[in-house]
C-alpha cells in the first residue's frame, strides 16, 4: 500500500457548490484514494506541505473534443490533453468525437466510432487524464435498436449536435438512452460548423434531453427569451463554456444562482474546436464570472468539479473520504493582488496551478501553463 500526506492545508474546495469549502489542515491518501480528512496520521510514503494554500478537486472538462489518444486534427496539435491537465484538468467527457477525419455518417460507422473510441480510451489515459470517450452522435438514420446494441459495449452517452429533421424519432432515442442509464446532451444554439443548423427552444422541449450543452452558445447563444423559458420550464442540467458568448454566461449564472439551482450548472471549455485549444480555458470562464457576478470562486469551481462528476455519474469531482485523489494545489500567481487562489479567480487573475495528483500520483509538480504560485507547495 502507498500513503500520501498533503499537510499544512489552507482551505479546501469540497465540489459541493451548497458547501463549497471546508476549514481542513491534512488530506491522507491511500492507494490513490482520500482516506482521511484531517487525517491523524503524521508520516506518509510521501508527504507534501501545502505551505497554506487552497486545495481543489482536479478539475472536469465535461466537453471536449477527442479524436486519438492526445491529437486533435481540428487544430492539428499533439498533446493537447497533457497541456490541459497542466491547466488542473484530470477528468474529460467527450462530447462526441465529430473532428474525426473522414467521419462517417451512416449508422454502422458512427456505432463503430462510438465504441472504438469508448474502448480505446478505456485503455489509454492521454498525458495521465481520465478521458470519458464514446459517444453516439444520434441522426435520423439510428434505429433504437442501435443505441441498445451500443450500450451493451459499453458506450454510456449519446449527443445531438446535428439537428434532426423528425423530432418525434429523436425524442424516442433520447428516451430510450435514458431507460439505458446513458446521459444524453445536445448542441444549444447557432449552427458550429458548416452544414449544422441551429437548435433552440422548440427542439429541447420536443427532444428533452439531459444536459443543454453550450446553453451561452457555442459559440452562438440562442436568443434571450428562449434560453430563459427553458432555464425556467425545465429541470434540464446546463453548461456554461469557454467557447461561448460571455454576456449570456454571466445571466445564466446570475439567474440559476437566485433560483438557488446551480447544482444544474457545469462549466466547460467545448474545446478543441474553431476556437482552439485552451489549456486554461475553464479558469478563465472561471476568471471571468466571478469578477463580474456575486457567485463566489469557490462555487465555480464546484461547477468546474463536482457538478459534471454529479451529471456525468463520475467518481471524481469531491475532496471527501472514498473519492479518487484528482486534486489540485493552488495559490495566487506571483505578482497578483490577491493573497490566494480564490481571491485571484474573483479578482479575474488565472490562479496558479501548482501541483496536480491523479489517483493520488503526482503529475504536474509545477504548472508549464499558469504562473508560479506565491507559495509553491514542497513535496517532501
Amino acid at each position: 500500500m502507498s500513503d500520501l500526506l498533503l499537510e499544512n492545508v489552507g482551505r479546501v474546495v469540497t465540489g459541493d457548490p451548497a458547501d463549497p469549502t471546508k476549514s481542513v489542515e491534512s488530506i491522507h491518501v491511500r492507494d490513490g484514494v482520500i482516506e482521511e480528512l484531517g487525517a491523524s496520521a503524521t508520516t506518509a510514503d510521501t508527504v507534501i506541505d501545502v505551505r497554506g494554500t487552497t486545495v481543489v478537486p482536479g478539475l472536469i472538462d465535461a466537453h471536449v473534443h477527442p479524436v486519438a489518444g492526445g491529437y486533435t486534427p481540428r487544430q492539428n496539435t499533439l498533446g493537447w490533453c497533457e497541456s490541459y491537465l497542466h491547466g488542473g484538468v484530470t477528468s474529460m467527457v467527450s462530447a462526441g468525437e465529430i473532428h474525426h477525419p473522414g467521419r462517417p455518417a451512416d449508422a454502422a460507422g458512427t456505432k463503430s466510432l462510438a465504441v472504438l473510441n469508448r474502448k480505446s480510451y478505456g485503455n489509454h489515459r492521454p498525458g495521465g487524464v481520465k478521458l470519458h470517450a464514446g459517444t453516439l452522435v444520434l441522426t435520423d438514420d439510428l434505429a433504437v435498436e442501435d443505441v441498445e446494441e451500443v450500450r451493451r459495449q459499453g458506450v454510456e452517452r449519446t449527443k445531438i449536435i446535428f439537428a434532426m429533421a423528425d423530432l418525434d424519432h429523436a425524442h424516442d432515442l433520447v428516451a430510450r438512452a435514458k431507460e439505458l442509464g446513458m446521459v444524453t446532451m445536445m448542441h444549444a444554439g447557432g449552427a458550429s460548423v458548416p452544414g449544422t443548423r441551429s437548435i433552440g427552444e422548440e427542439q429541447f422541449r420536443r427532444v428533452e434531453p439531459d444536459v443543454a450543452l453550450h446553453f451561452n452558445g457555442g459559440p452562438t447563444a440562442m436568443p434571450d427569451d428562449e434560453w430563459r423559458a427553458l432555464l425556467a420550464d425545465t429541470d434540464m442540467d446546463l453548461e456554461l463554456v469557454v467557447a461561448g458568448n460571455q454576456r449570456t454566461a454571466g445571466e445564466i449564472l446570475s439567474t440559476l444562482a437566485d433560483r438557488d439551482e446551480l447544482d444544474r450548472l457545469q462549466i466547460a471549455t467545448d474545446t478543441p474546436t474553431g476556437t482552439g485549444v485552451v489549456p486554461c480555458g475553464m479558469w478563465l470562464e472561471a476568471s471571468f464570472l466571478a469578477s463580474t457576478t456575486d457567485v463566489s470562486a469557490a462555487e465555480l469551481v464546484c461547477l468546474m468539479t463536482g457538478t459534471p462528476a454529479a451529471h456525468h455519474g463520475l467518481d471524481a469531482g469531491r475532496i471527501e473520504p472514498g473519492r479518487p485523489a484528482d486534486l489540485c494545489i493552488l495559490d495566487a500567481p506571483q505578482g497578483s493582488a490577491a493573497d490566494d487562489a480564490l481571491g485571484a479567480i474573483e479578482h479575474g487573475d488565472y490562479p496558479s496551478v501548482d501541483t496536480v495528483l491523479v489517483d493520488g500520483e503526482v503529475l504536474v509538480d509545477g504548472s508549464r501553463n499558469t504562473g508560479p504560485a506565491k507559495r509553491p507547495a514542497e513535496i517532501l
